[in-house]
């Protein structure tokens, strides 16, 4: 439900038309089975609230439970751990009705009492969630009204209030509830999805076998979903090892998050037990970008930024890199979305960005090479440093330094080990700019977690200190509307002034979905309407 950090891959993508054929999970699936699954990166942490990056996510997917889901073909919400629920007629009041058969890996029940303190222990500072706050901040009051039913009511509409609520991680308050002890188990997880938490082995594989008391197992409408009685989560950070890893049988899954990942793994399956796909869907998608730290005062003005983007040569990338298998981006959305900003993909264009650093008082005075400026008597010369977590990216990087170092810039590239690299990014004192991607998050996202200046902060997704009073405004009325054309045009309006704002440079909106799965797994299709679906597949190994 929530917009998820990771490493960058360089990825995004447009919605486009899928199969009008719909797809079901075969519910005659055998069980049984191990699936090695591959993360590119550990996770920084496997807290269920302080995480933020989106390894965890995609393990936190199998090991907790929510209040309801979203359907993979529809994308309409689904019950979980709710029977049902019920919406008041004025949209501000919410009462769930929680399965009796619901438990937590240790055993205990799920109750109302632990969907409320799931909510609350969000507000706690001591957790560090400022990323989560936002979506959850109309919900002043919530009423247990006995052992399995809750209400939730909301001081004012907010266009996400009913997903939210669904997608909120319940969590058992007997483990959780003392946050000193909470913020400690950064390699523990106690949830009460269908899959438990067996062994975390540090730098190698986390695994988790499935959960012999997890209600889905009961039920019709859950059949043919988890079937595999292991998950192997194993972190591979280098793409040819991973390529050599499927051939040699050691993996069976991994989201292939570039361009990169996919040409380089196709490649390597021809003849092998693997094959790498990619697929069309209408997947939320991820995006890579640039930021800019606006804590630091020469990244404050306009056009230092507007003529960095002018160097970051995109369509020369998408053609050597990438294929030419993506768009170049405008903006925080995708180029193809009804809600993308009002304005073309910043150009390449070295002569213009000399222009603006000329305009803004940049000049090589001393001949060095490097432009320098006076800032309160003080001569700064123009040195840029960028941190990123990729080493696969650093080819993208490496054609950027070259033309800034043409146009008179001297950036600096360093590379950081992803949980180095997230806390790096904590300081604003340590560095300039930053490469990473966002997750897709839901199919309408909710600006204000990324884009609003009260996500600035520890904990918080707004990492390079934006802020526009403009934006705020309309980020804040756009919350509010729950016409969904209406919407769409004051985000519209919203996505555009923070492009032209210039805070990233957004890169590329990917035409496809990539993955690589091995023959030993077993599929319906290659993907449902709005996921791969990977939840639903089985083993064939005998």
């Amino acid at each position: 439900m929530f917009l998820k950090c990771f490493i960058l891959t360089l990825v995004t993508g447009a919605f486009v038309a899928t199969s009008a054929v719909a797809v079901e999970p075969n519910r005659n699936a055998p069980k049984g089975g191990v699936l090695n699954y591959n993360f590119s990166a550990e996770p920084e942490s496997l807290h269920p609230i302080m995480s933020g990056d989106a390894y965890e996510s995609y393990f936190g997917a199998y090991v907790h439970d929510g209040l309801c889901t979203n359907n993979l073909e529809t994308y309409e919400l689904e019950p979980r751990l709710a029977e049902k629920w019920e919406v008041s007629k004025d949209g501000l009041t919410f009462t769930f009705f929680l399965r009796k058969d619901a438990y937590f890996h240790n055993g205990e029940n799920v109750t109302a009492d632990d969907v409320k303190f799931s909510l609350e222990t969000i507000r706690d500072p001591k957790h560090q969630a400022l990323h989560l706050i936002p979506y959850f901040e109309k919900f002043t009051k919530i009423d247990v009204l006995d052992k399995h039913t809750i209400k939730f009511i909301a001081t004012e509409k907010y266009f996400k209030n009913l997903s939210v609520l669904c997608g909120i991680r319940i969590l058992p308050k007997s483990v959780y509830g003392n946050i000193d002890k909470s913020v400690k188990m950064q390699k523990e997880a106690i949830g009460a999805g269908p899959f438990k938490l067996e062994k975390y082995d540090k730098g190698q594989m986390i695994v988790v076998k499935k959960f012999d008391k997890w209600y889905g197992d009961k039920l019709p409408e859950m059949k043919g979903f988890y079937n595999f009685d292991q998950i192997n989560f194993r972190f591979t950070k280098d793409d040819n090892i991973m390529v050599e890893r499927f051939k040699k049988g050691e993996l069976d899954y991994s989201e292939l998050a570039s361009v990169d990942q996919y040409l380089k793994a196709k490649a390597g399956s021809v003849g092998k037990s693997y094959v790498a796909k990619n697929i069309v869907n209408l997947k939320p998608k991820s995006y890579g970008y640039i930021g800019f730290n606006f804590k630091k005062e020469v990244l404050q003005d306009l056009n230092v930024r507007m003529a960095f983007a002018h160097l970051v040569n995109r369509a020369e990338m998408n053609k050597k890199f990438r294929n030419n298998m993506s768009d170049l981006a405008n903006g925080p959305v995708s180029v193809n979305s009804k809600q993308a900003a009002d304005m073309k993909p910043i150009e390449f264009s070295p002569k213009k960005a000399q222009e603006l650093l000329k305009k803004s008082g940049w000049a090589d005075a001393d001949k060095n090479g490097i432009l320098e400026k006076d800032f309160g008597g003080k001569k700064v010369e123009l040195k840029l440093s960028m941190i990123y977590a990729n080493k696969d990216s650093e080819k993208y990087w490496t054609m950027i330094k070259e033309e800034g170092k043409k146009a008179g810039i001297d950036l600096e590239l360093k590379f950081l080990e992803w949980n180095s690299f997230l806390k790096t990014i904590e300081d604003s004192s340590r560095f300039d700019l930053y490469a990473m991607a966002w997750g897709g998050g839901d199919i309408e996202m909710d600006p204000k977690q990324i884009w609003h200046s009260s996500s600035s902060g520890k904990g918080g997704s707004n990492r390079g200190h934006y802020a526009n009073p403009e934006v705020d405004k309309l980020i804040d009325e756009g919350r509010a509307e729950l016409d969904p054309a209406k919407r769409t045009v004051i985000f519209k309006k919203a996505y555009t002034m923070i492009a032209k704002d210039v805070p990233y440079v957004f890169l590329f909106n990917n035409k496809f979905e990539f993955y690589a799965n091995s023959n030993k797994v077993k599929m319906v299709a290659d993907s449902f309407k709005y996921d791969f679906g990977h939840e639903t597949w089985w083993s064939a190994a005998k």
